[in-house]
């Protein structure tokens, strides 16, 4: 005996998939989209990876994914699977840390107006459920971004980090230091050259860093990795930070 799958409620995980749509239904009014129209999904990484490609000022995906979740509209054949609006990935940090920590590694929406904070809260609730109990995330100054969202969200900010290579230049095009790892087992500009490929370094101005304790053992890591708990940053704040230094 065979039965239907259950349809899910609004705000609730669901496993079934589908592409996203550049398109997305706007209230009859316009503004933004009520909260209760939406429908929180886990795991479309295919629909995430197509609103970063679209709506992500880096134009890709995230490296080293372990949580994906999407807001959709109404939609579908249960209802619960319109077009994907919103996208958050949490992923292993590029960067080495002392002690176990997932990053907020993308965050992106489509033209639509949707409530950020709510996708930040309910991707939070499913990192906890994986184990995870310290979430960071860097705000990136290059872009003239100073975490206004993680700030909405009451995360805690540490400061600014200094400058650091973050990819190199090939062709006029830059690659990511990832990316270039990938490509061709390292970013080191000399051993790029070894490879006959002339690669310039590429630097980006500084991070804005954020941080959210999941648990009790959360805030004790945080301590242990020396993360502070300082002022929010304005955005005029931010760049006299950036032209002056790490904060």
């Amino acid at each position: 005996m065979t039965t239907k799958p259950k349809r899910s409620v609004n705000l609730s995980h669901c496993e079934r998939s589908e592409l996203v749509s550049r398109e997305a239904i706007q209230p009859s009014r316009g503004g933004a989209i009520p909260a209760r129209s939406l429908f929180f999904r886990l795991g479309e990484f295919a629909v995430a990876e197509q609103l970063c490609k679209r709506w992500h000022y880096s134009g890709r995906m995230a490296g080293n994914v372990q949580v994906v979740g999407t807001l959709h509209i109404a939609g579908g054949l249960f209802g619960d699977a319109g077009n994907a609006v919103a996208a958050i990935t949490f992923s292993i940090p590029p960067t080495r840390w002392s002690e176990s920590v997932l990053e907020l590694s993308r965050l992106v929406r489509t033209s639509e107006k949707i409530p950020l904070t709510l996708l930040i809260r309910l991707g939070l609730s499913a990192v906890l459920k994986k184990g995870c109990d310290l979430v960071v995330s860097f705000a990136d100054w290059t872009q003239s971004h100073h975490g206004g969202v993680y700030q909405s969200a009451s995360w805690n900010y540490s400061g600014m980090r200094e400058s650091r290579m973050d990819g190199v230049t090939v062709d006029g095009e830059f690659i990511p230091g990832r990316s270039a790892n990938s490509r061709w087992g390292t970013r080191s500009p000399e051993r790029l050259l070894q490879k006959n490929i002339q690669a310039e370094p590429h630097y980006d101005e500084g991070k804005h860093i954020y941080w959210k304790a999941l648990a009790k053992s959360g805030e004790s890591k945080a301590v242990r990795l020396g993360l502070a708990s300082l002022p929010y940053p304005k955005p005029h704040e931010a760049e006299s930070r950036a032209e002056g230094g790490a904060a």
